[in-house]
């Protein structure tokens, strides 16, 4: 999926990106626990894919909700270069792809030297 937006400001980020869940696959959910991931996780706080059977606990709250979430943390991720009198993000254009938080603190840490 592809997210494009322009502008960005507060009124977008709270009605287009903010309220996007987290997502997984079923299939792995069991493995996540054992690895101490999800602890917080819900049906209601996050959306639940099976290979099999497609979304569990539809109905999503955009079509594109996962690819909304994966923006929601890229801004919380370089909401890290934050420095007082400043918002954090950068402005600057933003191509993410197979994007995650390992990769979003490789840039922070180049964004920030």
């Amino acid at each position: 999926q592809w997210f494009f937006s322009h502008p960005f400001n507060r009124s977008f980020y709270a009605t287009e990106i903010a309220s996007s869940r987290t997502f997984c696959v079923y299939e792995e959910v069991e493995q996540m626990r054992d690895m101490g991931l999800i602890k917080g996780g819900s049906l209601e706080n996050a959306i639940v894919c099976s290979a099999s059977g497609g979304w569990l606990n539809p109905p999503l709250r955009f079509h594109d909700e996962p690819c909304r979430h994966k923006v929601l943390d890229l801004i919380g991720d370089l909401s890290m270069l934050a420095r007082p009198g400043s918002q954090g993000l950068p402005v600057a254009h933003f191509v993410a792809y197979k994007a995650g938080h390992a990769l979003h603190a490789d840039l922070v840490r180049c964004l920030a030297t």
